[in-house]
């Protein structure tokens, strides 16, 4: 990466970042250690729940707030770039009291690099910025490297659900996915990756997409 593609990408992020309402700096300020890379360890000492899902890139968290709300003996972590989305979200979290919910800042690879092996029951890819120019397609967060890391910490019959709106992304997931050896795609034909197979509700970017009549792709792969 040269010097003005390293400016345009932490701008890119500089400008997700912007407009933080006083109560967001605020909890943002207050959950500072707590969503670090340096607490994320602490994850293997919640030994009560039944059930460890982890969203790679859940933005408003939408969908991690409900699941929280609808499955409390569930432990539901989040790992996301968007300050604003994870202040907002631990506000949520306040206001509903939920303990259970770990949210953490920074890039997603950083946090998979760390987590315990055969550690995660689920892993959630939902609507991944698709990074549609060729030479920003070393940013996806689908690669050889992220998915060998996903498949280490997923227990066996762990499952990875990868959502998409953009034609590109989804053939580039796909490939990667099921280049990994230790991953099933669970489907009767392929037509039927654009039915979805999840009860989860949709989040505001699955939405845009229907509002703009994209049909989404719906992957889900196993762990063998």
């Amino acid at each position: 990466m040269n010097y003005s593609d390293d400016f345009k990408f932490k701008n890119y992020f500089n400008s997700r970042n912007r407009s933080l309402t006083k109560d967001q700096k605020s909890i943002l300020d207050f959950y500072q250690k707590k969503i670090s890379l340096e607490s994320f360890c602490e994850l293997e000492q919640l030994d009560e729940y039944k059930y460890i899902s982890l969203e790679i890139g859940f933005g408003t968290g939408d969908i991690l707030l409900n699941n929280a709300l609808n499955f409390p003996k569930n432990l539901f972590v989040g790992i996301e770039y968007y300050k604003k989305g994870i202040a907002q979200l631990l506000l949520n979290m306040e206001k509903h009291n939920l303990k259970n919910i770990r949210l953490f800042y920074g890039n997603a690879f950083d946090y998979l690099k760390l987590a315990k092996t055969n550690y995660l029951d689920e892993i959630l890819i939902m609507f991944p910025d698709p990074w549609p120019k060729k030479r920003h397609w070393k940013r996806r967060i689908i690669n050889k490297d992220s998915v060998n890391e996903i498949s280490r910490i997923l227990k066996s019959n762990g499952r990875a659900l990868f959502f998409t709106d953009n034609k590109g992304l989804a053939y580039w997931g796909l490939r990667h996915f099921i280049l990994n050896a230790d991953f099933n795609w669970e489907i009767d034909m392929p037509i039927n990756c654009r039915n979805k197979i999840s009860t989860y509700p949709s989040s505001r970017y699955e939405l845009k997409a229907f509002k703009n009549n994209i049909n989404p792709f719906y992957f889900k792969f196993i762990k063998h």
